[in-house]
């Protein structure tokens, strides 16, 4: 059944099963459904040949009941009367009410919006990254009109692109409204900012839930960039003192050398980055962090005995830095097989009772708040070893919040940092279950993801340089609210 085009302004038109009328979402003109006699109904089926099959989308098992329904709907859609196909769709989710494809046929053909969001909403529950309910929500939302989606089938990835030369970029400069004084943040991190210099304090967000977008979204709105930008540097024109100049494109917020302003990047010339949804502020100060890296180092023998006044370390540079993490929460699909090799001493009798020792079991599991550190240095196995951050400490992010500590940007995008936390779910699933398992158990563990969601969150870091005195440098991170320690391993400077 070829859609149906608006002959005044191109939009794809949805049919009014009560009216018998077809209408125009957007300058809602309307086509009445012209009659069609039994004869001409039957010579057009007959030119049209046998109906296809239909591809089911239902992840899982489906009822032979709501199935054969669900095919009648599909005959009677064939011939066009979709009245009768919506009531046999109706008829295959009474039968099986998960069903996913009896929901999506009526989201497809109902031109009643809350009809739509309603199935939708119902596969969604049951199957929470089902593609194309997810696309039919992303034009009912208008994140995506039906032309974008269209492009969303194709599996060609955006043109990677480099920029020649710095892009420009717009800031917020962190001034006091009162005094024109620079603001800064109080030492606990609670989100008050001040003028040091006037008293002024800024009103800031009160703490919420801080949103996050679905994965399987924002992988189908990628794929409607027909370009990626890779940036090199940036182009920083300073408002207070006039000076420009070029910034790393890892950098979020900076001084101004010149004039001390501070500056928060928000959004570039090409539009190459997203800003962070959230924050967590410092809990740990400067002394308690130097503190926590000299009793790391006493327990790695005489060499490295004390950070900033013994031994092999003739000085140390800590500076506090928001780093970006993408945050994953997902749910998964957890298949366990096991085999009892106990059950091969039984005799004939034990396995002819059906006690092969065999089972297979698939439960449902939920992981929430796996970090992904979203830059290539610090490198993965330090920021990794940092830990988990209270993620009910995280404020929505606000430039203002940056007042004291610099940020960074993200040098990996969210699509490859999924991937990374898929891999980690799933050792995690498998450490999980194979923990208690007996010695005469063999398992196989196996995970899929069925949703997944991510935001972007800038967290506490503290990052230390220790120089040695014969040369070598070293690194260290200490995580910004937990206190824990990660060490690198000592360098040569020419090594790095």
């Amino acid at each position: 059944m070829q859609p149906k085009i608006c002959p005044q302004c191109g939009s794809l038109m949805k049919l009014d099963t009560a009216s018998a009328a077809y209408r125009c979402p957007d300058c809602r003109h309307t086509v009445r459904k012209p009659y069609e006699s039994l004869e001409e109904a039957e010579a057009r089926i007959r030119a049209k040949g046998a109906r296809p099959a239909v591809i089911l989308t239902h992840r899982g098992e489906v009822d032979p009941r709501a199935k054969s329904v669900f095919d009648t709907g599909h005959d009677y859609l064939w011939q066009e009367n979709i009245p009768a196909a919506i009531r046999q769709f109706e008829r295959a989710i009474e039968i099986q009410p998960d069903f996913s494809d009896g929901h999506l046929w009526i989201a497809r053909l109902t031109d009643d919006e809350a009809v739509e969001r309603h199935h939708l909403g119902e596969i969604l529950a049951h199957d929470m990254g089902h593609p194309e309910a997810l696309r039919l929500m992303m034009v009912l939302n208008g994140r995506l009109t039906p032309e974008q989606i269209a492009q969303t089938y194709h599996a060609d990835s955006p043109e990677l692109r480099r920029a020649d030369s710095p892009i420009e970029t717009t800031t917020d400069v962190l001034l006091c409204p009162v005094c024109g004084g620079h603001l800064t943040a109080d030492e606990e991190g609670a989100g008050r900012v001040y003028c040091r210099f006037c008293g002024h304090e800024e009103a800031l967000k009160t703490p919420a839930q801080v949103g996050a977008d679905i994965l399987g979204m924002a992988l189908l709105e990628r794929r409607t960039q027909r370009t990626r930008w890779v940036i090199g540097e940036r182009l920083l024109h300073c408002n207070q003192c006039g000076a420009e100049r070029t910034l790393p494109a890892r950098v979020l917020s900076q001084l101004c050398p010149f004039c001390g302003s501070n500056h928060v990047i928000m959004q570039d010339a090409l539009a190459s980055f997203e800003q962070p949804d959230g924050i967590v502020p410092f809990a740990v100060s400067e002394a308690a962090a130097k503190d926590a890296i000299r009793q790391k180092l006493t327990g790695l023998g005489e060499r490295l005995y004390s950070v900033f006044d013994g031994n092999k370390i003739a000085r140390a540079a800590l500076d506090g830095l928001y780093l970006p993490f993408w945050v994953f929460d997902a749910v998964l699909e957890v298949s366990v097989t096991t085999t009892d090799k106990r059950t091969l001493n039984r005799d004939r009798r034990w396995l002819q009772l059906g006690n092969t020792g065999y089972s297979r079991t698939k439960t449902m599991a939920g992981i929430n708040g796996m970090a992904i550190c979203a830059v290539k240095s610090p490198p993965p196995a330090l920021t990794r070893a940092l830990g988990e951050c209270d993620l009910d400490t995280m404020l929505p992010y606000e430039p203002k919040l940056l007042a004291k500590y610099p940020a960074e940007l993200y040098d990996i995008d969210f699509d490859a940092a999924s991937l990374e936390a898929r891999g980690r779910m799933s050792e995690q699933m498998r450490e999980d279950q194979l923990r208690f398992k007996p010695s005469e158990v063999e398992m196989s563990v196996s995970t899929q993801v069925i949703q997944m969601s991510f935001s972007l969150v800038l967290l506490p870091v503290w990052v230390a340089t220790l120089y040695e005195r014969d040369g070598d440098r070293r690194l260290a991170l200490v995580n910004g609210h937990s206190g824990q320690v990660a060490l690198g391993k000592a360098q040569k400077p020419n090594a790095e």
